[in-house]
């Protein structure tokens, strides 16, 4: 007796036909027909009656069958338990200029989804990345997005700092500015206001940094956030940029963005 030929049996039994077992197991009908002819002549029992709609338990049959699905049941729990799976390699690169907060969230999510790999994670990794956790503007050539989050570009200021409504871009001068490198409407800004990089009292090149002079009363600046930004920030008012800037660059979609050789595999993952 071995386990292949009690889930051949089991699978007949359920089935209630040879030929339907073997589809389900993706074996020959006669592999089916020889371990359930095996396992009658070791136990010296007769394990099904036949007839031409197929294989119906015996009394005896069944008697055995609840005792196979047992021990096939616990046989399955222990594999799960003790016998280790080498999962595939995925390489997964982040892009440097997210917030950490938004980082954490999207590799979350991730790894969540695609349990049956183990992510390797590195930011701007030097060697290629299967993956990529980033902006859909930033997506490379031959990548394709998933998007996973969508925020907001809204200009922020210390709580506190009053603005006129409503709302002109040209009020950020009244302000130190934080002018963000790394910002995908940078070259938007700065076609609005171009004097702007120039007034510029400190210059950096991550959202983290950004965020935190913010809070720290050092400057104003614009950035993409989530709903949750009020929460999150309580330091930190942000007000929108609705009618300043067009719709299109107003907001950004966070994600994932895959080769499109494993496409098929992490789209069928992400549901």
């Amino acid at each position: 007796m071995d386990l292949r030929s009690l889930r051949y049996f089991c699978a007949a039994a359920e089935a209630g036909s040879l030929t339907a077992a073997a589809e389900r197991c993706h074996v020959a009908q006669p592999s089916i027909s020889n371990a359930v002819a095996q396992l009658e002549q070791e136990f010296a029992l007769r394990l099904f009656g036949r007839s031409k709609k197929g294989v119906t338990l015996t009394p005896e049959g069944e008697a055995f069958y609840q005792e196979a699905a047992r021990l096939l049941g616990s046989a399955g729990e222990m594999e799960q338990r003790f016998k280790r799976v080498e999962r595939p390699r995925l390489p997964v690169g982040i892009d440097s200029s997210l917030a950490s907060r938004d980082s954490g969230y999207l590799l979350q999510l991730t790894a969540g989804r695609l349990q049956d790999y183990r992510l390797h994670v590195r930011t701007q990794p030097t060697q290629t990345a299967d993956l990529w956790l980033l902006s859909e503007r930033q997506v490379p050539d031959g990548y394709h997005f998933i998007a996973l989050l969508e925020q907001e570009y809204r200009l922020l200021l210390p709580r506190g700092w009053s603005l006129n409504q409503p709302l002109e871009l040209e009020q950020a001068i009244r302000y130190p500015w934080i002018d963000r490198l790394d910002c995908e409407l940078r070259a938007a800004f700065l076609e609005r206001l171009p004097d702007l990089a120039e007034h510029a009292s400190i210059q950096v090149d991550t959202e983290d940094l950004a965020l935190s002079l913010v809070q720290h009363r050092q400057g104003a600046t614009v950035m993409a956030v989530s709903d949750d930004i009020d929460l999150l920030s309580p330091t930190v008012d942000s007000h929108s940029l609705k009618g300043l800037v067009p719709e299109t660059l107003r907001h950004r979609h966070l994600g994932l963005a895959c080769r499109a050789e494993l496409k098929d595999s992490v789209m069928a993952a992400f549901g």
